[in-house]
């Protein structure tokens, strides 16, 4: 049986692919439904004026091409201004028609309705199908004859292969070259003079003819805004009172003012003109006139802004749209929309440079225009880079606040403190990129807004009423990791609503996304970038893999449009890492030793004076060039202690707890002394003043109870009789001349204790239950935070708990501000409190993005110690001030309460990751406003 051929004419010949087009470019909606999908938007600069998100005549003609698997490019710009027709793109000036040339600047209309969200949103990509335009190109359909097959003509005189089709658009390029006739200089002057004048000058004529006509346009256009919308906006019901005059304010903003001096411009070239039919000198009425086009910056800077204006309201307010729809259809608007109008003012001021060029180009030497015509076009080029430099800030700001203003979490029932922790409205934030990605490959997956920050990337959902709802924890730019996953496409198809995509697993030792570390302390990303996979597959996707370097646990995927598209996501995550790589760092990390002491499997604890799995090291800091030696040799030494006022060493090896004299650290560990055995099954111990006295915390701990013992150390160099009665293995463990501890007190808590600090009257025992005051005098306890402040119940109800379904809290610092403030970090959290364990600055909060293992304080920043990166943060604004990362990091010395408050770190060697290198934070001196309050937030 013969097949019924699909073939359909491509221009004045019918031209028969090998390959068949990826979608039926009969029909208007899925060819603009795959052309958004296929053309990818960028910035350009047209007449000096810089156009986001837009696109050149020629990649839309080839994205056709490419679509339709053909060659005919002329079939390609039918298409294309079929599109255009439709308003799924336009000329950035709304002037010209679709043009195959990279000097003609286009952009998509950027305001869809989206039906799922009922909202308005400015979107890269393609909305729903149905929101698309139907219509069909007659010359590209199908025959209708059943009987029509093969590739020869049916019998049909209208056979797509036999019909001649004609370009639909001749007779509105004859209509446009007769228009263009009728305004030529040469048609309005006598033929005697017009022969009698240099052929150069009749250019010269013409140029300037032109740019009074068209100046002459442009004063009509500003006319008709203000007779045909401004005037029956303001005196008609239209809008509601209340906020009319204000809407109107914010759509066609000082467009009077602008009318008023293009009038004026206009009246003076009239003048001249009417003067002499030809004219000598024009550069003397530009200079004055352009020297007046400030007010050109403030309407260029809102334009973002009024042009959203117009479509919200036009789909909030019936009655305003229907007004929009019979002024648009006016025979005085001539066939242009009302965002054309209002795109004019800026597009002309591009435009008279390059007037004036042409004029200047065709001026003889020794004219006085040669002179003048200069310094005009400078005057309009400076105002014209303002322009640009005011419209971006003001798009950025207006899109900033009105994301802050409408923004939630999904996963956040209190959103106060996440929201101040974005800073959306800080006078330095910025959008670098924002764009939709799907939570899926299919087409007709549910579209997220990724925003990306200078500081943070956000995923977000738009819902009704513009609100941007966060589906993901921001994550910060220094910590995010962009990449192309492996893809399996039969297991996307299996389970699509899936916003983690299930190929992506570590337990698979093909995938190629993450390989864990051998060191089991975070892991080693790895990438994928062949596209060949996406591209042989029929229904490619293009997805895009974006994990939070400081919580492996958190990455997710979406899917792009095009390949183009995650090119760009990707290049622009990387170029802006690199951007921030390039400030200069609050803290610089200083290498402490230059070589290799440490292996992987020798890991520092300690420093100065400093431990390691080994053993006790000596250091010296100030001397790069030296290297640390052992004076003592012990199994898994995890913490040592100096008591210089009684030259005592503290160590603690494989939880049992050692005293040496303070000059073992001279020695070698073939000539160590014995050490004295103070207590075994020791988890850690702390050293500290309490009560003007030096005190050793040494703690029994169980899972129902701790004892915290309080050692005071004593100089028992003269001996009593009662010591020569010692025995036999403490007189071989502890020499005559050694220090002793003498135990004062112990303090007992009801649960399992995690550390404990000293403070001038108090123990502070971080235990399951929070922290614990104990009064050293009275022996009373009490809880660290009020319980009766309920601004603390996200900490006290987790404290609280019987049964303990997320990690117990167990690394707590508190840390003594200047201004008398305590400011105390969890595991989570950081906040201030006051003397009385109420909460301070009540929206001041710090959401850590990691899990710190410990931290230090250099006023006015906080450093928090993750196991794969170090955090520094503003104790006054909460930000993140910088992100130092590592692998395997440790705190060495947070320089709190000691003689020097230096901090020192430890990780595996960037460059050898078989060592540990020792590093030291210097600070790098930067100045910071510390006299206001934190976050400027009242209590």
């Amino acid at each position: 049986m013969a097949q019924r051929s699909n073939s359909f004419a491509y221009g004045t010949r019918s031209i028969h692919s090998d390959k068949t087009p990826v979608v039926y470019p009969a029909l208007i909606s899925k060819v603009a439904q795959e052309i958004k999908q296929l053309v990818s938007v960028s910035d350009h600069v047209k007449d000096d004026i810089e156009y986001k998100n837009t696109f050149d005549g020629k990649e839309m003609v080839d994205k056709i091409c490419q679509m339709l698997r053909t060659k005919d490019r002329k079939l390609a710009i039918r298409i294309g201004r079929a599109l255009a027709a439709q308003r799924i793109f336009h000329d950035v000036c709304y002037e010209t028609l679709l043009v195959d040339s990279t000097q003609n600047m286009y952009e998509f209309s950027n305001m869809i309705y989206q039906n799922n969200n009922d909202s308005l949103s400015e979107v890269e990509s393609v909305s729903e199908p149905l929101d698309l335009p139907n219509s069909v190109l007659t010359e590209l359909t199908y025959c209708y004859s059943p009987t029509c097959w093969g590739n020869k003509p049916c019998y049909s005189p209208t056979c797509p292969k036999r019909m001649q089709v004609q370009d639909f658009m001749k007779s509105k390029i004859e209509i446009s070259t007769s228009t263009t006739k009728d305004r030529l200089w040469a048609n309005r002057i006598n033929k005697e003079i017009y022969i009698s004048i240099p052929k150069i000058e009749r250019k010269r004529q013409e140029n300037l003819f032109e740019l009074i006509y068209t100046e002459e346009d442009y004063v009509e256009s500003l006319n008709y805004l203000e007779s045909m919308w401004i005037v029956p906006l303001k005196e008609q019901a239209i809008i509601p009172t209340s906020r009319r005059e204000s809407l109107v304010n914010k759509i066609f903003r000082n467009i009077t003012d602008l009318c008023q001096i293009n009038t004026d411009l206009l009246s003076a070239l009239k003048a001249r003109q009417d003067e002499n039919p030809i004219i000598y000198q024009i550069g003397d009425i530009l200079l004055n006139h352009v020297s007046q086009f400030e007010p050109y910056i403030h309407y260029g800077s809102k334009q973002h802004e009024a042009k959203f204006t117009f479509e919200n309201e036009k789909y909030l307010n019936s009655n305003f749209e229907a007004f929009v729809h019979t002024t648009e259809r006016h025979p005085s608007s001539h066939k242009l929309e009302l965002n054309g109008y209002l795109t004019k003012p800026t597009t002309r001021l591009g435009r008279y440079t390059l007037l004036f060029n042409e004029i200047l180009k065709h001026t003889p030497d020794g004219h006085p225009d040669k002179l003048l015509l200069p310094k005009a076009i400078q005057t309009v080029k400076h105002f014209l880079s303002l322009v640009n430099s005011e419209t971006g800030r003001a798009k950025t700001r207006f899109d900033l606040e009105r994301i802050h203003y409408n923004l939630s979490f999904k996963y956040k029932p209190d959103e106060t403190s996440s929201i101040k922790n974005l800073d959306l409205l800080a006078k330095t934030r910025s959008i670098i990129k924002q764009g939709s990605l799907k939570k899926t490959g299919q087409a007709d997956s549910v579209e997220y807004q990724v925003i990306l920050l200078d500081h943070y990337l956000l995923v977000a959902k738009l819902k009704a009423g513009e609100k941007y709802v966060i589906q993901k924890r921001p994550i910060p730019i220094e910590l995010l990791h962009a990449h192309v996953p492996k893809y399996d496409p039969s297991i996307h198809s299996k389970r699509s609503s899936s916003l983690v995509l299930p190929y992506l697993t570590n337990n698979n030792p093909n995938n190629t996304m993450m390989v864990a570390s051998t060191g089991g302390a975070g892991i080693h990303v790895r990438a994928s970038t062949d596209l060949n996979s996406y591209l042989a597959t029929e229904d490619p996707c293009y997805p895009i893999t974006f994990q939070h370097l400081g919580r492996p646990s958190l990455f997710f995927t979406l899917f792009a449009n095009s390949a183009a598209v995650r090119k760009a996501w990707i290049e622009k995550i990387k170029t802006h890492q690199e951007e921030m790589n390039k400030k200069k760092p609050i803290f610089e990390p200083m290498s402490v030793f230059s070589t290799h002491e440490f292996l992987e499997t020798n890991k520092i604890h300690h420093f100065i004076t400093f431990t390691a799995e080994d053993g006790v090291y000596v250091g010296h800091h100030n001397y790069k060039g030296s290297r640390p030696h052992k004076v003592i040799s012990l199994e898994k030494v995890t913490h040592i202690q100096t008591i210089e006022s009684t030259q005592t060493l503290l160590v603690l090896a494989d939880r049992t707890l050692w005293e040496y004299p303070l000059d073992v650290v001279n020695g070698k560990p073939e000539n160590q002394p014995p050490g004295h055995l103070i207590q075994t099954h020791v988890p850690f111990f702390y050293v500290g003043t309490c009560l003007q006295r030096t005190m050793v915390c040494v703690p029994k701990i169980s899972t129902l109870h701790s004892v915290i013992s309080a050692f005071e150390p004593t100089d028992n160099t003269v001996q009593t009789t009662a010591n020569k009665r010692s025995s036999l293995i403490n007189k071989f463990l502890k020499p005559s001349t050694f220090l002793n501890l003498r135990k004062i007190k112990d303090c007992y808590v009801p649960c399992e204790a995690y550390a404990v600090e000293l403070s001038a009257t108090m123990m502070l025992i971080t235990t399951s239950r929070g922290v614990i005051l104990i009064d050293m005098k009275t022996d009373q306890p009490q809880q660290l935070l009020n319980p009766a402040d309920k601004s603390l119940a996200f900490i006290i109800e987790r404290e609280k708990e019987p049964i303990h379904l997320r990690q117990p809290i167990k690394r707590i610092a508190i840390f003594r501000t200047p201004r008398g403030h305590y400011f105390i970090c969890y595991d989570e959290y950081a906040f201030y409190i006051d003397g009385k364990g109420n909460r301070l600055f009540k929206k001041f909060l710090i959401e850590w993005e990691g899990h710190p293992e410990s931290f230090a304080f250099s006023y006015p920043f906080v450093v928090a110690f993750h196991a794969m990166f170090v955090e520094v943060r503003n104790v006054f604004t909460g930000a993140i001030e910088q992100i130092l990362l590592g692998n395997q990091v440790n705190c060495l010395n947070n320089g709190h309460k000691t003689e020097l408050a230096l901090i020192f770190g430890s990780m595996l060697d960037p460059e050898n990751e078989k060592y540990y290198t020792v590093f030291q934070l210097h600070h790098n001196g930067h100045s910071f406003d510390t006299l206001s309050e934190p976050s400027t937030l009242s209590k």
